[in-house]
């Protein structure tokens, strides 16, 4: 989320700041000054008020059941949600709100165009520029459900002529890449940009991470994430064995990507930026809070709100903080679930691995998790490592790498 940051340096005072530390309650003398989260006017507010899909990808973390049959959050449910969302930022009194407005899924656009444009309504109404709020709408598809001729309008109209489309190469077969591919030319025949987001899988991993770039430089990409691919209930067992790789292969993988990366810069070539890499080499030094988990919280279809946890050591699922149908905003963000949660990120469940690590200010996992025994950590230490050694010897400055 960080290329929203050149709107948020500069914005937030540590008397905002200390509404974290209030709230974390926690015993220990971090430096908060830095902070961007929901508590000083940063929310990345991911919208899922439906779970639908009609697809069946190997990592998805959702049944069967959800995915076909899930209930779809009412606007009126919707607006009362963002309501309580303003009250809490309105009784604080934080003059600037900047809220990405990332609609997630499931399949969001499986809700239809009619309820989107009435919650585009809904949500810019609650939350007026005027009051000093500033929304970014982002829509993640798969596109391969979505009716162009409807949705590249909309995306034109409330995403900025952006949105994001997953990639996950041929785990999901021939046919799906090439779907996927003729709407993504599509898009950009009719001047939208597209950024993508990729779960590293074994089928990219067999491509090469050199392909893979070059196919999607070739596609104009804007902005590219790579992602480790995640156990969770629903892809246990069969799926993750076949798919999954190690967190080694995927530093291997992003090692590779970025020399490509880097070659294309040098060499004047057009290369999307990659989210990770962007994200290492722009971050300053920085408080143990430092990924998304003080940022970010997902609306579930009955109200609750979550956050990818885990358990069994890094086996994932949806942690309850409350339900904002049924609490204000300000109970769910001082949830003893939620408490316990940041602490965790800031003290990584005491893993010594991780507090002595020398770039933990830099670390790439979005959430903590345990690591596994044998492999790179979930931060991709190795890749870390190799990415700031290049850096340094090429002596490449913060501001050439592209923000994202």
């Amino acid at each position: 989320m960080l290329k929203w940051e050149n709107f948020i340096k500069g914005q937030y005072s540590m008397e905002n700041y200390n509404l974290l530390q209030n709230t974390l309650n926690f015993n220990h003398n971090y430096q908060l000054d830095n902070a961007i989260s929901i508590e000083s006017g940063y929310f990345v507010f991911t919208l899922m008020p439906s779970l639908r899909c009609s697809l069946n990808c190997p990592h998805c973390y959702l049944s069967l059941e959800q995915r076909r049959n899930s209930e779809i959050m009412s606007i009126e449910n919707l607006e009362k949600a963002s309501k309580k969302v303003y009250d809490y930022y309105e009784a604080k009194g934080i003059k600037n709100k900047y809220i990405v407005l990332y609609w997630y899924g499931g399949e969001p656009t499986e809700m239809g165009i009619d309820y989107f444009n009435k919650a585009m309504d809904v949500l810019n109404n609650t939350f007026p520029k005027e009051k000093g709020y500033v929304l970014k709408h982002t829509v993640l598809t798969s596109l391969l459900t979505v009716d162009t001729d409807i949705w590249f309008d909309f995306f034109r109209k409330h995403g900025e002529n952006y949105f994001q489309t997953s990639f996950d190469g041929l785990m999901r077969g021939k046919n799906y890449v090439k779907k996927w591919e003729q709407k993504v030319k599509l898009a950009k025949e009719q001047g939208l940009e597209v950024g993508t987001i990729s779960v590293v899988n074994h089928e990219l991993l067999k491509d090469g991470a050199r392909n893979v770039m070059k196919y999607l430089s070739d596609l104009k990409i804007k902005e590219i994430s790579f992602l480790p691919f995640m156990w969770n209930e629903q892809n246990d067992g069969k799926s993750y064995n076949k798919y999954a790789p190690t967190m080694n292969a995927w530093s291997d993988f992003m090692i590779e990507a970025s020399e490509y990366y880097f070659e294309a810069k040098n060499n004047n070539e057009y290369v999307p930026d990659i989210g990770q890499l962007s994200f290492i080499i722009n971050q300053k030094e920085r408080p143990m809070l430092a990924n998304i988990a003080a940022q970010t919280l997902f609306l579930l279809p009955n109200g609750d709100f979550v956050l990818p946890d885990y358990k069994n050591g890094f086996q994932e699922y949806m942690n309850v903080f409350g339900n904002i149908l049924t609490q204000d905003f300000n109970s769910v963000l001082q949830s003893v679930n939620r408490k316990a949660y940041l602490r965790r990120q800031v003290t990584r469940n005491n893993n010594k691995e991780c507090l002595e690590c020398e770039h933990k200010d830099k670390c790439v996992m979005e959430f903590w998790k345990d690591n596994k025994e044998n492999d790179d950590c979930f931060g991709g230490k190795r890749y870390v490592n190799w990415l700031l050694d290049y850096v340094k010897k090429n002596n490449i400055k913060i501001n050439q790498a592209i923000s994202y």
